[in-house]
């Protein structure tokens, strides 16, 4: 289908999503420019042949930039040393893993110099990369295991939910939401699935937009005369990535540099031929680029083993589950009792909790979790539990979007725009609570205490249980209700809040 859906022609912003898609680094302002020059009528929607045109000029730009790296980075007019290759795709706007280079270095064969590139073959390199979406071998076959694992049906495709449980297995932790918007950026045909060369395409992005925060944070973090980064403040950007600081795994990814313990892709690798050569490594007091890479790969492989192991969570919500045990835990015994297990399983999914069919699922997983009877669960079993319900949660919460959705009559742009307003409002439980809503309609609107008490009833008539909060498809119910009254001129509100949005997704990608 169109970019845009609905059959017409795509905008500058959804042909800046196509190249991006195809593998070119151009940032959504380059794309902008080209499409202004090349679109011809002025209604700022792109024809086939003018997006033909855009894309040759995308190409042409980056020919362009290619020769202008090599002036910068050769040593010899328009060749690029193999060993400045790295940097050179970094100003260029790619970010490959030193690994890759080799990959792709050895897929082109012989090249006309042993230690450097010149422009063709710097072009060709590019083409390779696209090909490959940036991976090793190695990774490539564990993306292609772990998708045929989770994709349905016999073509093989990924839903919703499966995009999100194959993106906690590489250690992307992201809400249902999220996986949601993730989904609509990359899903061109529109089929609300991923099939196998998007899927690639998603996880290109995942990492690239990692990549550059990391890059981010070494430019930061390093002496701008030795170009490197002092060890003990890498920690600052373990907790921002990874959401923990675990000095375990600093220490290790440490001596694994030292021990030159080659990076292998799997998480779960054996890395038992190299235990003596870790064990006995001097910590490195300064890490250059490279070496700042490597560290985080090595750190990221720990943190992604750890997440295996506790059910899909990621460390920061290991820890606040953690907490939350142990406030129930009254005995300090290490298990909760089924009692302190439903006054805990009420805190965390309220509605599931109000409900019959509700209480009946968390009877069900809790039965299919406590595999000795017991009645109690370990902290162990407790996360699979939290899991399990988790995931019927965003089963239910998915189902009810796509029959509001259609009851709505709500176009993709309209959904998504509202999506990226309630992703930054949200709680810890994905939820948006009255005293949020009331703070963010007062943003644009004085209201008054009688406002304030038709707002509070309009919210909880459009939830299940008539609680006092919205999760997505009970807040795009509640935008339909205050618009089809134009509650308090809620109409100007958010179309404006909307287009907002969105053009802060298009800035950001």
């Amino acid at each position: 289908g169109a970019a845009g859906g609905g059959g017409r022609e795509p905008v500058p912003e959804e042909v800046w999503r196509i190249t991006t898609y195809l593998g070119y680094s151009a940032d959504l302002q380059s794309v902008r420019q080209i499409a202004k020059e090349v679109e011809q009528d002025g209604d700022n929607e792109i024809s086939f042949p003018e997006l033909l045109k855009i894309i040759r000029r995308v190409r042409d730009q980056e020919t362009q930039e290619v020769i202008e790296v090599l002036s910068r980075h050769g040593t010899e007019p328009n060749s690029c040393p193999i060993e400045d290759l790295g940097m050179a795709l970094l100003d260029l706007g790619y970010f490959v893993q030193e690994d890759v280079v080799f990959d792709i270095l050895d897929e082109m064969g012989e090249t006309k110099s042993e230690d450097s590139l010149d422009v063709n073959e710097l072009l060709s390199f590019l083409r390779l990369y696209r090909k490959t979406e940036g991976f090793q071998r190695a990774e490539m076959q564990e993306l292609q295991d772990v998708f045929d694992r989770e994709a349905r049906g016999d073509g093989g495709a990924l839903r919703t939910l499966d995009v999100g449980r194959v993106l906690r297995w590489f250690g992307f932790s992201r809400t249902v939401q999220q996986v949601q918007n993730l989904v609509t950026w990359i899903d061109f045909d529109g089929s609300g699935e991923l099939e196998f060369n998007e899927f690639l395409k998603l996880m290109r992005r995942m990492h690239q937009d990692e990549a550059k925060q990391r890059l981010e944070f070494f430019d930061a973090l390093k002496n701008k005369i030795t170009e490197e980064v002092s060890v003990s403040v890498v920690g600052e950007a373990t907790l921002t990535l990874y959401g923990v600081q675990d000095y375990f795994f600093w220490e290790q990814s440490l001596k694994r540099i030292a021990a030159k313990v080659p990076f292998i892709a799997r998480a779960d690798a054996d890395l038992a031929p190299y235990t003596e050569a870790v064990k006995n490594a001097e910590l490195l007091d300064f890490l250059d680029r490279n070496q700042f890479e490597a560290f985080f790969r090595h750190y990221r492989n720990q943190v992604v083993t750890q997440i295996h192991a506790n059910a899909g969570f990621a460390p920061a919500e290991v820890e606040r589950l953690r907490r939350s045990f142990a406030g129930y835990d009254k005995d300090g015994g290490g298990t909760l009792e089924r009692a302190e297990l439903v006054k805990m399983l009420g805190e965390h999914f309220p509605d599931a909790t109000t409900s019959k069919e509700g209480q009946r699922q968390i009877s069900e997983a809790l039965s299919e979790v406590d595999k000795d009877g017991s009645g109690s669960l370990n902290f162990g079993e407790f996360l699979l539990l939290m899991r399990k319900c988790d995931d019927r949660r965003d089963a239910a919460d998915l189902r009810l979007e796509m029959e509001v959705v259609k009851d709505c009559g709500m176009v993709a742009e309209e959904v998504e725009g509202f999506r990226q307003i309630f992703l930054e409002n949200i709680d810890w439980k994905g939820e948006l609570t009255l005293e949020t809503l009331i703070v963010l309609l007062a943003t644009f609107v004085d209201m008054t205490p009688e406002d304030l008490d038709e707002l509070a009833a309009v919210v909880r008539d459009v939830h299940p249980q008539s609680r006092e909060v919205a999760r997505f498809p009970q807040f795009l119910q509640l935008i339909r209700r205050l618009t089809q009254d134009n509650f308090l001129r809620v109409n100007d509100m958010a179309t404006r809040a909307v287009r907002q949005q969105q053009k802060r997704q298009q800035r950001g990608g």
